[in-house]
């Protein structure tokens, strides 16, 4: 599938993200700048200036690729949920140790808003060369969605493992053989979390009229012949994905999504309003306590002054 020629991508760089659109042949992106070019879409790129409105006017995805040492101010992060929610979709990219060993706040607009969340730690696994494990994983099982639509093996190498909560979809996950190592900065060493049943590295969410995508692996876009965009079925992903970010939500879809906000919202009032009365009822409980004691002890100021 293609896109007309005023589809535009926007890549962030601002925050040094790894991920360029260069198209210069040492580019480790090279090929997979070219797959989106042939996909007919127009690559632009904010360099130097903070996320705001007018640089993502006419933008149809934002591609925020593993930005380092750098964060994202509060102005930048209302931007892009205002950007998702009016229709954009927003492409998030970490790598192994999550915004921890990254030092960015990724997570301040992902699990924030977006309900999926980069863990701090690497995801490994036991096969049939590596005993002892390794950071290449083969996922061979996929949940059932159209971004992994005919896929037999994805292959990423140093990921991190996404969190979701129950609006986001897991695409890329892993199960029995695989494990997470956590580091620990003190004795500068990865040391073994306690198991998980499945650990995802890629998932999804529809956010008002937008879409969100994140991945804990960055090495699927590079040329890197053992896990990189040329390695089995990766490329084949890569353009499912963008085929999902680009096909616009239906209304009925952002409707249901809005009516659910609002029922959450609601929830939360309702929440809060019940811990105020709870803390009026408390507090008139306390004066009630407080008017009682200061009565006795006025009762009894006033009999010994007169028994002297």
């Amino acid at each position: 599938m293609s896109f007309s020629k005023n589809s535009t991508i926007l890549f962030d760089l601002a925050h040094n993200e790894m991920l360029s659109p260069s198209n210069s042949s040492d580019n480790e992106y090279y090929d997979f700048i070219k797959l989106l070019e042939n996909l007919n879409l127009d690559l632009i790129k904010n360099d130097n200036s903070e996320l705001s409105a007018e640089i993502l006017k006419n933008v149809d995805i934002l591609i925020i690729g593993n930005p380092l040492n750098d964060f994202f101010s509060r102005t930048e992060i209302e931007t892009i949920i205002d950007f998702t929610r009016q229709g954009g979709g927003v492409l998030l990219i970490s790598e192994y140790g999550g915004d921890y060993l990254q030092k960015t706040n990724l997570n301040d607009i992902s699990a924030k808003y977006f309900e999926i969340l980069f863990e701090k730690n690497i995801i490994k696994e036991k096969n049939e060369i590596n005993e002892k494990g390794t950071s290449i994983l083969s996922i061979q099982s996929f949940p059932k969605h159209e971004v992994t639509t005919q896929m037999r093996e994805v292959i990423v190498g140093g990921a991190c493992s996404l969190l979701l909560n129950k609006n986001a979809f897991s695409l890329l996950e892993l199960g029995e053989k695989t494990w997470s190592e956590k580091y620990d900065e003190s004795s500068d060493e990865w040391d073994q979390e306690e198991k998980k049943n499945k650990y995802i590295v890629a998932a999804c969410t529809e956010f008002g009229r937008g879409k969100v995508a994140a991945l804990g692996d960055i090495d699927i876009f590079s040329n890197d012949p053992n896990f990189g965009i040329n390695k089995l079925d990766n490329r084949k992903f890569i353009t499912n994905l963008f085929n999902w970010l680009m096909k616009p939500i239906e209304d009925k879809d952002a409707i249901h999504w809005a009516l659910k906000k609002l029922g959450f919202l609601e929830a939360q009032l309702k929440s809060t309003h019940d811990k105020i009365n709870n803390i009026i009822e408390t507090l008139s409980i306390f004066e009630k306590r407080i008017h009682r004691i200061e009565s006795n002890v006025a009762l009894l100021t006033k009999e010994k002054d007169s028994h002297l």
